[in-house]
Parts: structure tokens; sequence; C-alpha cells
């Protein structure tokens, strides 16, 4: 395992009460969900005007990689998907399991991922890609391209550049040395386009403060005050 990403999972695990407690307030990345909600469900509708009806029929199948404690697990699990929350982090996907009865916990590296191809019509990557270092992101995001399903979604947010650069970031926490990379809209674009996406949107955008009034940026929880986010939406292509 990659060092940065080695030292990442050591915070987390050592931190994740903490963290878990410090971002429950999901309202800053209501928007977001909302969005995803809504395309995940439009893909199962393209599906049946394609004429795939036996598919458009199933249950829409989700993968929240990266999925903290579950918060959005238990989101995509109450509108009806079929849900994998899948981290790295052992002790957040006890918090899942605990969260969300109706979704699948599964340990993993997002940059290998242990799933057949074409096997989910979303992925949700919220706070999570940008711990990747970003020599690694295309071949991530190749990953992400191979288990969705033809015009299966993806959404995921980023740290926005010009914010404290890539690497450590400040944090409340005593020996944090979790990795972040950033990154500006166009190189986010270009990052998913070579991946063979088609991308939909791209937005920027702050969140709110922490309960403790502490930046949340600092945090790598997706909804930071200081600095933007680049929120990158696309769609996986039609097969040729």
């Amino acid at each position: 395992m990659d060092e940065r990403v080695r030292r990442t999972v050591e915070t987390y695990e050592r931190v994740a009460d903490d963290y878990a407690d410090r971002h429950g307030d999901r309202s800053v990345v209501a928007d977001i969900v909302e969005e995803f909600v809504t395309a995940v469900d439009a893909t199962g509708a393209d599906r049946g005007t394609r004429g795939d009806e036996a598919e458009s029929a199933e249950t829409p199948r989700v993968l929240d990689v990266g999925c903290g404690p579950g918060w959005e697990s238990a989101a995509f699990a109450g509108a009806g998907f079929d849900t994998v929350s899948f981290d790295l982090t052992r002790s957040f996907l006890d918090r899942a399991r605990e969260r969300v009865a109706d979704a699948t916990p599964v340990r993993g590296d997002m940059r290998a991922l242990p799933f057949a191809d074409d096997r989910f019509d979303g992925l949700w990557a919220c706070a999570s890609l940008l711990h990747v270092p970003e020599r690694e992101v295309p071949a991530t995001l190749a990953e992400f391209e191979r288990v969705l399903a033809p015009r299966g979604v993806t959404l995921v947010s980023l740290k926005a550049a010009g914010g404290s650069g890539e690497g450590v970031d400040r944090s409340p926490y005593d020996d944090d040395r979790r990795h972040f990379e950033r990154y500006d809209p166009d190189r986010a674009r270009d990052l998913f386009e070579t991946a063979g996406f088609e991308v939909v949107s791209v937005s920027t955008g702050g969140g709110d403060t922490d309960t403790d009034g502490t930046d949340a940026d600092t945090e790598g929880d997706g909804t930071g005050t200081e600095d933007d986010w680049v929120a990158v939406t696309a769609r996986s292509p039609d097969p040729a």
C-alpha cells in the first residue's frame, strides 16, 4: 500500500469516533445527494427507453466509495437502492454496518475495486478520491468506469486547488497524517474525460462550518468553509 494512503487510513482508524461526531450534520451535502439520487433513478428509466425492460425493472445498484460512517449509504438505501458501503477503514465500516442494515459493507481499496464489470448504476465518492495520490487517479477512475453499467452515473467531490496545496492538511487531530490532493475544475474534467467518462457537469462551491466551529475543510469531509470544492458528475459511455 502507498505510504501516504497507509498513513491516511491509520489516522481515520484512530479518530473515527471523533470524525463521525464532527460531521454528522449532512445538510451541507444534501443538494448533491439529491442530484445523485435523481440521476441514478434516471439511469434506470433510460434503460427502459432503450428497450432493456428486464434490466430497468431491477433495483438500482449504488457503490458508496469511501463511505465513512455510512451517512450517504443510509440515504441511498432509504431511496430504495441496492447499496454497497465501501471503505478501506475498518472502523468506518463498523459504523456503516450499524447505521444502515440494508447496505452491504465491503472493505477494500478503490484503486482495485473487487467487483465485476458493469455492476453498478451509480458510484458516489464524496471526499474520498482526494486521498489517492494524483498519479494513481487515472487508473482509479478507470476502475470507477469499469464497474459502472453503461450510462451509469458517478458523482465525485474533490478539494479545489488554491488552498493549502497538495499534502497533509491542518487538522484538530493530533498527529494527523492524512494525504489530500487538490484540483482545479479544468483538471478534474480532463481526468474524467481521459478515463472515458462523459462529463455532465463540474461545479464549485464551499460548504458549512463544523458544529464545534472548526473549518470542515481541515477534516477532509467534503464540506469546507475556507476552501472550495469541485463536484464532478459524469456518466459512463454507451457500449460501442
